[in-house]
């Protein structure tokens, strides 16, 4: 029975703290594309430890983020950097001024369901990988930009330029597609 006792506490603590945890992890990745291998590798040695020993409830969320912490330094050690560095790859810097057109209306961006997923997978595929995760933080965790700011350590006109630039370049592609 303590199986199934420590089955749903998992999950209960897992659906209480899902989207704080997935959000840190975002935060906190250099790549968006390893945040789901990090929120699995934090909620399986979470439930290695609940299996364990007794995990009082009372300061979980804090407990996870702890995990999440130290699961995104083993991720990102030194021999993770040394295997993807690459010969070829230029450091090109991020030109952040940028002149946004005064009359795109984001009302007018439309985007069906079937689009969601193509967004997704083109916004992960963006060499900056602060625009998936500013979509992410702003349009699932309803963030603001402010707070995006703050929580990236970067400007507020830079989260806005990453917006606007980028729901520009997805209204052009979606645009064309849809002709």
């Amino acid at each position: 029975m303590t199986g199934q006792g420590n089955l749903n506490k998992f999950n209960k603590i897992y659906d209480d703290t899902y989207k704080d945890v997935l959000k840190y992890i975002i935060i906190k990745c250099q790549n968006i594309n390893d945040s789901n291998d990090i929120l699995q590798e934090v909620y399986y040695e979470f439930w290695k430890i609940l299996n364990k020993k007794v995990v009082e409830e009372k300061n979980i969320k804090s407990f996870l983020l702890s995990i999440a912490n130290n699961k995104i330094k083993k991720y990102y050690s030194l021999f993770y950097k040394l295997k993807t560095i690459s010969l070829f790859s230029k450091n090109n810097e991020l030109e952040l001024i940028e002149k946004i057109d005064n009359n795109l209306n984001i009302e007018n961006l439309i985007i069906n369901k079937n689009n969601w997923n193509d967004i997704w997978i083109f916004l992960k595929s963006k060499k900056d990988q602060n625009i998936p995760k500013v979509f992410y933080l702003y349009y699932c965790s309803d963030l603001k930009i402010k707070e995006i700011a703050n929580e990236l350590n970067v400007s507020e006109s830079y989260i806005k330029n990453l917006i606007y630039r980028t729901l520009k370049e997805l209204k052009n592609i979606f645009e064309k597609e849809n002709k």
